[in-house]
């Protein structure tokens, strides 16, 4: 009372802000560790609870308090009150992988007077620079897409001219032209006998190797022949086949001589969009679940057409509402309880406990799920390679971000996923892709099994 009556109000609601959002709990408790840049490794403050965040922010925004996304120049590392515009600010504590030791970098360097001032000053990784911007702090200095696209053109290995000597590179991307996929299939075997089979100036040929220089070149230039069945070989001087492999690339060198600016265009394209896909995919709402762990824009699923899904809102919905009973043979009264669905996005989750924090568009709800259909919804499901290493080829349904719908009924403040022999729908259906005007175009309802 005292802090509100003789303070301006934004130092009252910051305080509750942190206190609702668990924030002071968080203090030296975030992974200091610089993390590589595969997105495969998925680490996070593990201390900070996403879901009473997003309850906290989303009862300030309700009540019109002044909120803000992290500010480059203003945040500090925790929820902070800007008196002058009458606003808090996030901290950068709840930004994925930024830790303590990087934020007090960001702190001692400012000001900033662009991207590429902080840039210049504070070293990142791409994940951590990618999170930064997805979560707006750099949104001060102009269009949080045009920086996004800024910094992924720097990353994305961009040429700037184009020779031979980017063939490898045309191959993978599939950009050799279909008059040239002889010259791409010569290409692709000098690779390989050169990598395999060259020595002291000659390169032996094995059966394979030997069908196909047989098949289009001049079996003068081989010697040594052993012909014994799969296991005939020859050999050629690698000077020999280096005249041979010459001529035919100079098809390609006319081709890109031709056609530079275009090739050279359609690759930074590729490059560009490839590692885009990797690290910025999606809307800036999805951005900011991303780096955040909440929406300051609108959720993801706020156009869902709930009325095709019927998906309902849980605050409607009555705890353990009976639609009807059933008696049994033995006279024993059965409740069948009402069964509903809700839509959100995962923003966290207590493997003990058994929960999933789900954000929905009117609030945050807590899923109480069963141990077993847990571990079976949570599992990353990989595939083992030849070599032993691992493929992933689906993550947990549980990880932050995956938008669900649940089918269940809601009991003592959560929702339990749930369905009888006549419930239509499934227990949990993952929504991929959703159009602009709600409606669901791509989604699963099953793991993957793998055979």
């Amino acid at each position: 009372m005292n802090l509100y009556s003789k303070f301006p109000s934004i130092f009252w609601d910051c305080a509750n802000l942190i206190v609702d959002s668990g924030s002071m709990n968080l203090e030296d408790q975030f992974n200091d560790s610089e993390d590589s840049d595969e997105e495969e490794s998925e680490t996070k403050n593990t201390s900070a609870d996403y879901g009473k965040i997003a309850t906290a922010i989303g009862k300030m925004m309700a009540r019109n308090v002044k909120f803000s996304l992290p500010n480059i120049n203003e945040s500090k590392f925790t929820f902070s009150p800007n008196v002058e515009e009458n606003t808090i600010y996030c901290g950068f504590r709840g930004i994925t992988r930024i830790s303590n030791a990087l934020i007090e970098e960001i702190i001692k360097n400012r000001p900033y007077a662009s991207f590429d001032d902080f840039r210049s000053k504070v070293k990142t990784n791409v994940l951590q620079m990618t999170n930064l911007i997805k979560s707006g702090a750099f949104d001060c200095f102009g269009s949080r897409e045009d920086i996004m696209k800024q910094f992924i053109e720097s990353i994305s290995d961009q040429k700037k001219r184009i020779t031979l000597q980017n063939m490898n590179m045309l191959c993978e991307k599939n950009l050799i032209p279909e008059d040239l996929a002889f010259e791409k299939r010569v290409f692709n075997f000098n690779k390989y006998i050169n990598k395999n089979f060259k020595k002291d100036g000659e390169i032996t040929l094995n059966k394979v190797c030997l069908d196909f220089y047989l098949e289009n070149f001049d079996e003068a230039k081989l010697y040594d022949y052993e012909i014994n069945g799969d296991a005939s070989v020859a050999k050629i001087k690698e000077k020999d086949w280096k005249k041979i492999y010459d001529v035919n690339m100079d098809l390609v060198r006319v081709w890109i001589k031709e056609n530079h600016d275009d090739i050279l265009n359609t690759l930074n394209d590729t490059l560009y969009m490839e590692t885009y896909n990797k690290y910025a995919a999606g809307s800036v709402s999805k951005w900011e679940m991303d780096s955040l762990g909440f929406y300051y824009h609108d959720h993801e699923l706020k156009s869902l057409r709930n009325d095709v899904y019927s998906v309902t809102n849980y605050n409607t919905i009555k705890d353990s509402d009976v639609s009807r009973t059933i008696t049994t043979d033995d006279g024993t009264e059965i409740a069948i309880y009402k069964i509903s669905r809700i839509a959100g996005t995962v923003v966290d989750k207590n493997k003990d406990k058994g929960q999933v924090i789900l954000l929905t568009p009117d609030g945050v709800v807590t899923v109480k799920v069963w141990k077993n259909q847990f571990a079976e919804m949570d599992k990353q499901i990989s595939h083992v390679n030849a070599d032993g290493k691992k493929t992933v080829v689906e993550k947990s349904w549980f990880q932050r971000g995956t938008k669900l719908i649940i089918t269940g009924m809601k009991r003592d403040d959560t929702f339990i996923p749930k369905k009888y022999k006549s419930t239509t729908f499934p227990l949990f259906t993952k929504i991929e892709e959703m159009d602009d005007k709600g409606f669901i175009t791509q989604y699963t309802t099953e793991r993957i099994v793998l055979d």
